[in-house]
């Protein structure tokens, strides 16, 4: 009987790392398909169908819709309160981000009263015990006693709940756009001159960006478009010129509003726990 031997070639070491490498593209290629058909994708897409920095833009939104579905179904939930309770309640621009929400549901102030009435209660029992440590206190000639009191009783254990709640979309989506450079149909969107991320969500992105072909990418559209943008400053300041004041007026006229997205985030982004954020720089 004639022997076969068989003819399949073990593979060398270099088509070994090339059908590893192949390996993991069709991974992260498939992810990427996945991906387009999920939520994020959506917020992702509809974050760069705006103008400037999109990242602002989801977490805006995402930030809106989270308040809108706490007050109208979780102002008496406990885990909800014990957050609240830990801040002493929202910060300054959730606050008040929180009014107009409220507004929209057309309630006259129930779902926020409803949701403040126990941290006022637990506001007065502090106040209370500040007045009892003055009588105590008073035994032992101890100065400012209350002062001492209050400052350890009223200083808060926790961050504002829509604060960590954004600063985890922020986390999630910074990752999301790395997640999708690579694909077409996203980098026509993210390249359009109307897109500009600010300072500190580039910087979020490229802390995401673990390979240099991702870092290099954001990196150099960045680059291109705050060059694009000095240019339009450039010549917005131009057309002040008393020789210029006749030149029409182009997209160099809102370069203003865009430096200041830029360094700053748009209205109502407000990153209290990023080291890099204007916000942090005098405390």
């Amino acid at each position: 009987m004639t022997e076969f031997k068989s003819t399949t070639m073990k593979p060398t070491h270099t088509e070994k790392g090339t059908s590893q490498k192949s390996s993991l593209f069709n991974v992260e290629e498939n992810e990427v398909i996945r991906n387009k058909r999920s939520i994020p994708w959506v917020r992702l897409e509809e974050g760069l169908h705006t103008s400037g920095c999109p990242l602002c833009e989801i977490v805006l939104t995402s930030a809106h819709k989270h308040l809108d579905s706490l007050l109208y179904e979780y102002v008496n939930d406990v885990s909800v309160r014990k957050k609240l309770h830990a801040s002493f309640g929202f910060c300054n621009h959730h606050a008040w981000l929180a009014k107009e929400v409220e507004r929209e549901l057309k309630s006259d102030g129930q779902h926020l009263a409803t949701l403040h009435e126990s941290l006022l209660k637990a506001e007065l029992r502090l106040l209370q015990e500040a007045s009892g440590t003055k009588r105590i206190a008073a035994k032992k000639k101890e100065t400012n006693p209350v002062l001492q009191h209050l400052l350890k009783t009223f200083a808060p254990s926790g961050e504002c709940l829509l604060c960590a709640s954004s600063r985890q979309t922020e986390e999630f989506y910074a990752s999301q756009f790395v997640l999708m450079y690579s694909d077409n149909e996203f980098r026509a969107l993210f390249e359009a001159e109307t897109i500009l991320m600010c300072r500190p969500h580039f910087l979020s992105v490229m802390r995401e960006a673990h390979d240099r072909a991702t870092a290099e990418y954001f990196l150099n559209q960045q680059t291109k478009k705050i060059e694009r943008l000095l240019n339009q400053l450039k010549l917005f300041l131009e057309k002040h010129d008393v020789q210029h004041q006749h030149e029409p007026r182009g997209k160099e006229w809102t370069s203003w509003l865009q430096v200041l997205e830029h360094f700053s985030c748009k209205q109502g982004i407000d990153r209290l726990w990023d080291p890099y954020s204007p916000s942090n720089q005098n405390k």
